[in-house]
């Protein structure tokens, strides 16, 4: 309905000056990565370069940081013939706000994730397009919060190439990346396991899972804990990749606690005799990390009797299908 307001040549008008933007864009990007690509620490949160974005959006993507607001990469020109502006990202717009975009000549849309402010500039004009973005600045109010990373696709996977300078960002990231490399590996593995053996042994149906659904850095502790006489529920990065944590039905001496705590290890126990084991790895390894937990496991005397199964509602589950 807004192209017919606009004729032939001006939607041609609009297409050219898009693909100059996109060549000087495509220009900035080679430019950076050629350069620096290590993010900081800002476009770690946006999950891009700052390259990424069309150029004329920069000032107005950086008036939003500081108002609280993310924008995603996908912003800038849109539509059949690049006649239309399109800012995505992260805004809060309740139904107040969206009437007044609303007045002033802009068109709110929402999908799961994020939210879409758009407009029609009535020219290929990047003065005008800019002008009009800076009244979307202006509408918006400044949240008082922290802004979120991106979880997009594009901003994970960014997040997963390119590894920043700043040492702290940098072994976080490490962490991500070695915990994504784990949890897709395990999907392969656990595929295997379910389509050529899906009939699950003694220990695997006390333990509620298949050992394919542990996690290898934590893998070989856990069976040695059941072995021992402790019954684990849940164990390894837990949703937190520079964490690693064991959780189950039992109860650590005041003797061990002292021992475990002098490695580094954490030791949380309710009321309910229910413990977390949990430590923070110094490097992003592996066989590290699975050594750091043989090491806790030893200190841990053996029960002399074999584990009591799980009992969380995913282990009778487990039982329950497989056995």
């Amino acid at each position: 309905m807004h192209t017919t307001t606009i004729d032939y040549r001006e939607n041609e008008r609009f297409s050219l000056l898009r693909n100059q933007v996109e060549q000087k864009r495509a220009k900035k990007i080679n430019l950076r990565l050629a350069r620096n690509p290590s993010p900081t620490t800002t476009e770690t949160i946006l999950g891009a370069f700052v390259e990424m974005y069309e150029p004329h959006l920069l000032p107005i993507i950086h008036a939003l940081l500081k108002k609280g607001y993310r924008v995603d990469p996908t912003s800038g020109f849109c539509g059949e013939f690049y006649n239309c502006q399109a800012l995505n990202g992260t805004f809060t717009i309740d139904y107040i706000l969206a009437n007044k975009l609303t007045k002033i000549g802009y068109k709110t849309q929402s999908d799961t994730n994020s939210k879409s402010i758009k407009f029609w500039p009535d020219s290929a004009n990047l003065d005008l397009i800019t002008q009009k973005y800076q009244k979307i600045v202006d509408t918006l109010p400044s949240r008082n919060q922290p802004i979120e990373p991106s979880q997009s696709l594009s901003a994970k996977k960014f997040r997963m190439t390119y590894i920043p300078k700043n040492l702290k960002l940098k072994r976080q990231r490490l962490f991500e990346i070695l915990m994504f490399g784990i949890l897709k590996s395990m999907a392969v593995d656990i595929k295997t396991r379910l389509t050529k053996n899906p009939i699950p042994d003694e220990k695997e149906l006390k333990m509620g899972v298949f050992v394919e659904m542990i996690e290898p850095q934590v893998r070989d502790a856990i069976l040695q804990l059941n072995k021992k006489g402790y019954t684990t529920d849940a164990s390894g990065f837990m949703n937190k990749a520079n964490s690693q944590i064991i959780d189950g039905d039992f109860i650590v001496s005041k003797f061990v606690i002292a021992k475990l705590r002098d490695e580094g290890v954490r030791v949380e126990t309710n009321h309910s005799g229910y413990t977390r084991l949990s430590f923070t790895p110094s490097v992003a390894k592996i066989r590290n990390i699975k050594d750091q937990w043989l090491k806790i496991v030893s200190f841990l005397p053996d029960k002399g009797k074999s584990s009591d199964p799980s009992m969380t509602q995913k282990a009778r589950e487990f039982r329950i299908k497989y056995s």
